[in-house]
C-alpha cells in the first residue's frame, strides 16, 4: 500500500482540484464514497479524497486482472542497453498495459512486462492503445496516467495539461479489498496517435506527490 503524502496547507483544495482536472467530463456521483482518514509521514500529510466522485474506468474481477497482467507481460519486446532495459513496441499499432503498483512490486511505480517504470519506445505515427489497471490498495490510492514533455524532477503537483500532452488517463480508484483474490479492480483504456516526429516524452501519474516519489518513466517516439 502506498504511503506518500502532501502538505496539510493544500489539503482539500489540492485534492479536489486535482481530481476535477483529471476527471473532466465525468458526472459527480450521488453515492458517497468512504473518506479515508488523514495519515502522516514525517512532516508530510495527505488529506481526505473528495467524498463525491464518480470513479473512472470499469470494475473487473481478480481473474480478469490477472489475465490483463499476463497479456501485459507479452506486450512489446524487452531490449537491454547495458544494465538498462527498454520495452520496445514495433509496427503501426502498439498495445501498452500499465499496471499501477502491481502486488509484489515497489509502491509508487508502474509495472510493464514485469519491469518497473521502464523506458518505452514506439514508432512515430503509430496508433497507441493504452490500458491502466490500478492494483494499489489503501485510502486515496488513486492513480492516473498522462504522457507529455514535462520532464523530472517533479514537484508536489504535476500541472495538467502537461507540456506537449499526448494523452491523459483519468484517476481511477484503488482495489476494493486488501485480499488480492477477493478484490475488484478498476481498469481504464484510451488511445492516441504518436507524433510523426521523433522525440522524448514522459509517462507520469498525476496524483499529487506520486510523480515526485518516482511514479514516471520515459516514453520515446522513434523513427
Amino acid at each position: 500500500m502506498c504511503t506518500r503524502f502532501f502538505p496539510q496547507s493544500a489539503l482539500t483544495l489540492v485534492a479536489v482540484s486535482t481530481i476535477a482536472i483529471a476527471m473532466v467530463g465525468r458526472p459527480v456521483a450521488t453515492r458517497k464514497m468512504e473518506e479515508p482518514s488523514i495519515k502522516s509521514m514525517g512532516n508530510m500529510k495527505m488529506g481526505p479524497m473528495p467524498a463525491h466522485i464518480q470513479p473512472a474506468g470499469r470494475l473487473v474481477s481478480s481473474q480478469v486482472a490477472m489475465r490483463i497482467i499476463a497479456s501485459a507481460d507479452r506486450e512489446g519486446k524487452v531490449v537491454r542497453h547495458g544494465r538498462r532495459k527498454t520495452l520496445m513496441f514495433k509496427g503501426k499499432l502498439a498495445k501498452i498495459s500499465f499496471i499501477a503498483v502491481q502486488p509484489g512490486f515497489p509502491d509508487q511505480t508502474f509495472e510493464l512486462h514485469k519491469l518497473v517504470d521502464p523506458t518505452i519506445t514506439v514508432h512515430a505515427g503509430a496508433r497507441v492503445k493504452v490500458l491502466l489497471l490500478n492494483m494499489d490498495y489503501g485510502p486515496g490510492m488513486y492513480h492516473g496516467l498522462v504522457i507529455g514533455k514535462t520532464a523530472p524532477p517533479y514537484h508536489m503537483m504535476v500541472a495538467i495539461p502537461v507540456k506537449h500532452q499526448l494523452m491523459l488517463m483519468p484517476l481511477i480508484a484503488p482495489r476494493s479489498a486488501k485480499s488480492i483474490r477477493r478484490a475488484k479492480y478498476y481498469v481504464e483504456q484510451t488511445s492516441f496517435t504518436a507524433p510523426h516526429a521523433p522525440g522524448v516524452y514522459y509517462y507520469i501519474c498525476q496524483m499529487p506527490m506520486h510523480a515526485k516519489a518516482g511514479m514516471y518513466g520515459k516514453f520515446i517516439v522513434r523513427k
